[in-house]
């Protein structure tokens, strides 16, 4: 169907660009909601990463100052005779001028200054205090300090039973710079480092990590965390990377004192929630959009290919044989001038079969009143008046009967030049042929006639019924070895009258018969038959006239016009 093609093509014209749409539409909210997360995020580090390097750079000051502090200089480059007052006084000294001052201040907990060299000085792990070197020489921390040859060195510090973030550092004398004299560690409470890492929250269950510049994770304690190797070459940045919860995005930082980094990681779930609620969102509308347009389609398309396949089926209704079909022309634009078209198509054909005819039935009444002109009626009824008495006269009855028969048949035949007569004169004129024949074959066959007497009155054009009970004669009955009868019926059916010539005679061959009807050329053995078709169409119209079939062995010439009176 036209319209089912043009619904197709119009969802698709309408489908393909709305899913590409879509799907660009969907893709790019998702990158540009994903890039203001991770842009959000990266500024959340950032003023995060501010406040700890605060911190961190308030732990470097206060180690640079109390490195060069002068009592702790004199103090511990100082001669000693290794007397417990000495080393008292000593302690004393360095406490006052650098520890005390100090143990209020919030930017920092606690220092701690291990004396080189010292082995008289107290060997006891305190804040605040100042021991001998001899208990840390075994820390870890402790040989990466000296190692450094006095560059800073941050770690977690660990020795007071609580974690202390520390930097630390060897002093050398202000006299002999190549000679240490103590290692100086400066601690920062790891809960405020904390404080300021739980404070950022960006996801859910996003999770931020301060990592050391080897990796290891300060905050919070995680086993499952997976270090990238990718994040010591930058300074900042993002990626992803898979582990058993899925696939997460890490965004990082790094913190200038120490190279230690802050790192956001975001479960991609939850970083498209809001880009994959949108992205549905997109889709439904598109969903519903195209919901819409199919709606629309099938409406245009409907209304669009009505009128044309209105046509085709009327031109479908042609080829059948109708030629009584008009098209509507209130229609407007390109469908109403085909419309207009097909109309005057219809009326033109109309025309010219109604001339055709015209003509046809003018060139059959030439021939007949030509012929009629070529008899003198009156001349030929008094010959045969003549006959008539002279038959009688000489006692010969049978031919007195055929020519009063012949007569007959000539002035219904003649009709003073009418083409129209009743059906009753129509059945008169077939009985006086029937008195010659019968006569002609000696009785060889019995006429039965069966004609409703309604429809005498009705109309008919003439001479339709003798043809076909000559043709009956000739190829049924003359060469039939039995008795022969030829039944005639007449009656009404359906507004139509309805003539039945049966005989029993040599079966017809139908469709060699039947297509001597269809034939345009005229057959010398079939002339009165087709005459006869031709004849009905002519004047009644293509859906009536003459058809033979078998039934019962006996072959039936049937004729259909209609009621007219």
């Amino acid at each position: 169907m036209l319209y089912k093609k043009m619904f197709v093509s119009y969802i698709l014209i309408i489908v393909i660009p709305l899913i590409i749409i879509a799907f660009i539409t969907g893709k790019v909210t998702s990158d540009f909601i994903n890039e203001e997360v991770k842009k959000t995020t990266l500024e959340t580090l950032n003023q995060s990463n501010k406040n700890i390097s605060k911190m961190m750079e308030n732990l470097k000051d206060t180690l640079l100052f109390v490195s060069m502090n002068r009592e702790l200089q004199s103090n511990l480059t100082k001669f000693s005779n290794n007397t417990s007052f000495e080393i008292n006084k000593q302690i004393t000294a360095i406490r006052n001028s650098i520890l005390y001052p100090g143990i209020f201040n919030e930017n920092y907990n606690s220092i701690e200054i291990y004396a080189i060299d010292k082995p008289d000085y107290p060997d006891n792990f305190e804040q605040n205090n100042v021991m001998s070197s001899k208990i840390v020489e075994s820390k870890e921390w402790y040989k990466k300090t000296l190692e450094l040859k006095g560059k800073l060195y941050w770690f977690v510090n660990n020795d007071f039973g609580f974690p202390l973030i520390s930097v630390a550092r060897v002093v050398t004398s202000v006299k002999d710079f190549e000679k240490p004299i103590a290692v100086i560690s400066v601690d920062l409470d790891l809960q405020k480092i904390a404080a300021a890492i739980s404070g950022i929250k960006i996801s859910k269950n996003s999770v931020v990590y301060l990592c050391n510049n080897e990796g290891n994770i300060i905050y919070p304690e995680d086993k499952n965390f997976n270090y990238d190797n990718k994040l010591y070459n930058q300074n900042s940045g993002s990626g992803f990377f898979n582990n058993k919860d899925g696939k997460e995005m890490y965004i990082y930082n790094t913190i200038p004192q120490n190279q230690w980094k802050i790192i956001a990681m975001i479960p991609l779930k939850e970083l498209n929630e809001k880009a994959d609620a949108l992205r549905n969102y997109i889709y439904m509308l598109a969903f519903v959009v195209l919901i819409i347009a199919a709606f629309f389609s099938l409406y245009f398309s409907y209304t669009f290919s009505k009128p044309i396949i209105m046509l085709a089926n009327k031109m479908e209704s042609i080829k059948e044989g109708n030629l009584d079909v008009m098209a509507k022309t209130e229609i407007k634009g390109e469908i109403g001038i085909l419309y207009s078209s097909f109309n005057y198509m219809i009326k033109r054909i109309n025309d010219l079969i109604h001339e055709v005819y015209l003509s046809k039935l003018k060139k059959k009444e030439a021939e007949l009143k030509a012929l009629q002109a070529q008899i003198n009626p009156h001349f030929l009824y008094n010959t045969l008046d003549s006959i008539n008495w002279i038959a009688l006269r000489n006692n010969v009855p049978d031919i007195s009967k055929m020519v009063n028969a012949l007569a007959s048949i000539l002035r219904y035949s003649l009709n003073k030049g009418n083409e129209i007569i009743s059906i009753q004169d129509e059945i008169k004129q077939v009985e006086s042929y029937i008195i010659i024949q019968k006569i002609r074959f000696r009785n060889k066959f019995d006429v039965y006639f069966d004609i409703d007497k309604k429809i005498f009155n009705y109309k008919t054009i003439k001479l339709i019924l003798q043809p076909l009970v000559e043709n009956a004669l000739i190829h049924g009955i003359e060469t039939y070895d039995g008795k022969g009868y030829i039944k005639i019926k007449g009656f009404y059916e359906h507004d139509n009258i309805i003539f039945e010539i049966i005989n029993n005679g040599n079966t017809i061959d139908l469709s060699k018969v039947n297509n001597l009807l269809n034939s345009a050329t005229e057959e010398k053995d079939s002339y009165g038959i087709q005459n006869v078709n031709e004849r009905l169409k002519l004047y009644y119209g293509e859906n009536f006239g003459l058809r033979f079939y078998i039934n019962e062995n006996n072959t039936v010439a049937r004729i259909s016009i209609p009621a007219q009176k």
